[in-house]
Formats: C-alpha cells, structure tokens, sequence
C-alpha cells in the first residue's frame, strides 16, 4: 500500500527486500552447504530446549505479558499519562 502511494520509505523497503533476495539467490551456491548442513528433521524448538511443548508455551506468554506490561508502564510518562 505504501509503494504504490509512493511512499518513500516503503520503497526503500521493497528495495532492500528484493535485493537481499537477489543476494541470497546469487550467493546460494556458496552457502547451500552451511544452509543444509544442520538439518534435524522435525524438531521444534522446545525439543531443543529439552523442555515440554506446554512449558515454553507458558513461557512465551509470560514475556508477552511481560512485555506489555512494561511497554504500558513507560509509555505513560512519554505521553503525559498517570
């Protein structure tokens, strides 16, 4: 939406968005060992973690939580709020 109204930064980001791609296609030859080199098969994170799916659930909405938290505690005095 922005490009197409021409916003400036909006394409400064489909830019870089399509020259990263570009990057990576030029450089996959080169990187396509390191890229498959640590495939797992299917692992998720919490398998990595060594802990129960249930638990890093819990922990992800314990930041968000966390994060809102604290987001709403510092905004109030940047915006004049009690």
């Amino acid at each position: 939406m922005g490009a197409a109204s021409g916003r400036v930064d909006a394409l400064v980001f489909m830019g870089g968005m399509i020259a990263g791609i570009w990057v990576f296609a030029e450089a996959y030859a080169w990187l396509a060992g390191f890229v498959w080199s640590g495939e797992l098969g299917s692992v998720t994170f919490a398998d990595l973690l060594g802990i129960p799916f249930w638990v890093l659930a819990g922990l992800v909405v314990a930041m968000a939580l966390g994060m809102f938290w604290l987001i709403r505690k510092l905004e109030r005095p940047m915006v004049g709020g009690k």
